[in-house]
């Protein structure tokens, strides 16, 4: 199975992504990322707190899955407004994010955990377009969470991000 991750970086005015690609023990197979972009004073009227929120980080997301050479099973984000490009790229899109007891779970979300109470659980987000399978994806990440924290490749994508902004 092979794993998208993307997240972003904001700094300086500036916004960068970058999407790794992995295998399931999370060995990088590909990374990629935009070029930073500089908001302009008008865009930020414009567009207000929607401009990265939502346009760019859209953006960016469905430009980075649609540049990937290698061809991945699920895309994962920890921005839930990522989930509305689903109908844009060729995979599920998931929203990984930590489980809160106190929150009910909707019908297109899913728990994981990790067994050895390595790792907090999480909950896995799919966009409605792929509700049938979120019970697969769920297993199938589930037994990658038994070896590997699923959230840390996020950290390396932002790491990455920043390596490369301070080029």
């Amino acid at each position: 199975m092979k794993l998208a991750f993307i997240d972003f970086l904001d700094k300086d005015d500036k916004l960068l992504a970058g999407i790794l690609i992995t295998d399931s023990n999370t060995k990088p197979i590909e990374f990629r990322t935009t070029t930073d972009i500089n908001i302009d004073e008008l865009q930020k009227i414009l567009y207000g707190e929607a401009l990265k929120e939502i346009f760019l980080k859209e953006r960016f997301a469905v430009d980075l899955a649609k540049s990937t050479k290698e061809k991945f099973d699920i895309l994962l984000t920890r921005e839930k407004n990522i989930l509305g490009i689903r109908k844009e790229v060729d995979a599920p899109v998931g929203y990984l994010h930590k489980y809160d007891p106190f929150k009910a779970l909707d019908k297109y979300s899913h728990k994981i955990v990790n067994i050895t109470d390595r790792y907090e659980p999480l909950v896995l987000t799919i966009s409605k377009e792929d509700k049938k399978d979120l019970i697969i994806f769920s297993k199938k990440l589930q037994e990658i969470y038994k070896m590997f924290n699923l959230m840390e490749p996020f950290n390396r994508v932002k790491k990455a991000l920043e390596y490369i902004s301070s080029s």
